[in-house]
C-alpha cells in the first residue's frame, strides 16, 4: 500500500509541475503576441453613489475591485441592469448569452442566493465581473429548523481583470473568421 501512495504522490506533483508549465508558458506566449504597451486598461464603472468607496488593485495579477452592500431587497437585480446599460453600449459583450440569474448554494448552515454576471471588453483583453450575493441564516427552536432569516441588502462584488487568455474566451468583433469556397460541381 505504500508503493501506491507513493506512486500516487508521484502523479500528483508530475501534474502539479505540468499545469504550471502550461500557464507560464501561455502566459508568456500572451505577452509576446499582445502588445501590452499599447493597451490602455479600461475604466472601472462604479455604481452611483459607490464612487468613493477604496479599490483594491494588483498589479502582478491584473485586477481591480470594489465591494459594497446594496441597499435593497433580494432577487434585485438593478446593479446588473446598471452595468449592462452602461458597457454593452461601449461595446463590452455578455460572457453568455442568457441573462444571468439568482443560485441558491448551501454554505456549512447558512444558504446563499448568488448572481454572477461577466462582461467582455471589445477587444476581449479585459473582463468585468459582477457578483452578488444574499444571504439567509437558519431559524432554530431546538434542535430543529423552522425557517430561515435574510441579511439586510445585497453584498456587491465588482471586478476588472484582464483575461486570461482572450481567444479562449471570445474572438474580438474585428477579426472575421474564415470562409471557405467550395466549388460545386456543374
Amino acid at each position: 500500500m505504500n508503493l501506491k501512495r507513493r506512486e500516487l504522490l508521484q502523479v500528483v506533483a508530475l501534474v502539479a509541475v505540468a499545469w504550471v508549465a502550461v500557464l507560464f508558458f501561455l502566459t508568456r506566449w500572451q505577452r509576446e503576441t499582445i502588445p501590452t504597451s499599447d493597451v490602455r486598461e479600461p475604466e472601472l464603472i462604479h455604481y452611483p453613489g459607490t464612487e468613493g468607496i477604496e479599490e483594491q488593485t494588483s498589479e502582478n495579477l491584473g485586477f481591480r475591485k470594489y465591494w459594497f452592500t446594496l441597499n435593497e431587497d433580494y432577487p434585485s437585480k438593478s446593479v446588473y441592469y446598471f452595468y449592462a446599460n452602461q458597457l454593452e453600449p461601449e461595446g463590452w459583450r455578455p460572457l453568455h448569452q442568457a441573462e444571468p440569474r439568482w443560485v441558491r448554494q448551501t454554505w456549512k448552515k447558512d444558504m446563499r442566493d448568488l448572481f454572477q454576471a461577466v462582461w467582455v471588453s471589445p477587444d476581449s483583453l479585459f473582463q468585468i465581473e459582477l457578483e452578488m450575493m444574499s444571504v439567509l441564516h437558519p431559524i432554530e427552536q431546538g434542535k430543529m429548523t423552522v425557517g430561515s432569516e435574510r441579511e439586510p441588502g445585497i453584498q456587491v462584488f465588482v471586478t476588472l481583470r484582464r483575461s486570461l487568455h482572450p481567444s479562449i474566451i471570445l474572438e474580438p468583433r474585428h477579426q472575421s473568421k474564415p470562409t471557405l469556397d467550395i466549388d460545386t460541381p456543374q
